[in-house]
């Protein structure tokens, strides 16, 4: 009789397949695309407020395939919504910095949720080597950075030491890359 993996896996963790196990592991697994997802997802990253038609039209397909690989993207958890992009700058936030963070170990989740809540962090990511996290910070003025890491980050407990880097130029910034 033939393996069917879908039902002869659902106890087997070890035969389960690539999909299944990352989805029993918590991880997320990858959503294959092909060229068509692609332009589409170029199309929507330089304006994301396109019509279905417009959309279809840039992207070379009907607008009925435009329609159904939308949804089925946004389905899959591809797309996970739209958002305007501010130009920081133009509302008063001009100083750009990328913080490194030394943090005490036991206390990583907590540093976790306390930069999370921090308006001025646009990004923050844990990370390995000799740094725990990195943030990147848009403020008005130095003054403000200076309390950001004097009297915010370097007062927090989970807090062991910080680096701070100045961001002269920004060359690049995409709302996302594609494989």
């Amino acid at each position: 009789m033939a393996r069917r993996p879908d039902l002869d896996d659902v106890d087997r963790p070890d035969r389960a397949p690539p999909a299944a196990a990352a989805a029993a592991a918590g991880a997320r697994a990858a959503v294959g695309i092909d060229a068509v997802d692609r332009r589409l997802l170029e199309v929507l990253r330089d304006d994301g407020r396109l019509s279905v038609a417009t959309l279809a039209e840039r992207a070379g397909i009907s607008r009925a395939g435009a329609y159904s690989r939308l949804e089925r993207l946004r389905a899959d958890g591809v797309i996970s919504g739209f958002s305007a992009r501010v130009d920081s700058a133009r509302i008063g936030l001009s100083i750009v910095a990328v913080i490194l963070i030394s943090g005490r170990q036991p206390a990583w989740r907590s540093l976790r949720a306390q930069l999370a809540a921090m308006p001025e962090v646009e990004y923050c990511a844990f990370t390995s080597g000799e740094y725990d996290a990195l943030i990147v910070v848009r403020v008005a003025d130095v003054e403000t950075l200076r309390d950001v890491i004097l009297e915010r980050l370097q007062s927090m407990a989970a807090v062991r030491a910080t680096q701070t880097i100045f961001v002269l130029d920004e060359v690049v910034r995409r709302p996302y890359v594609l494989p």
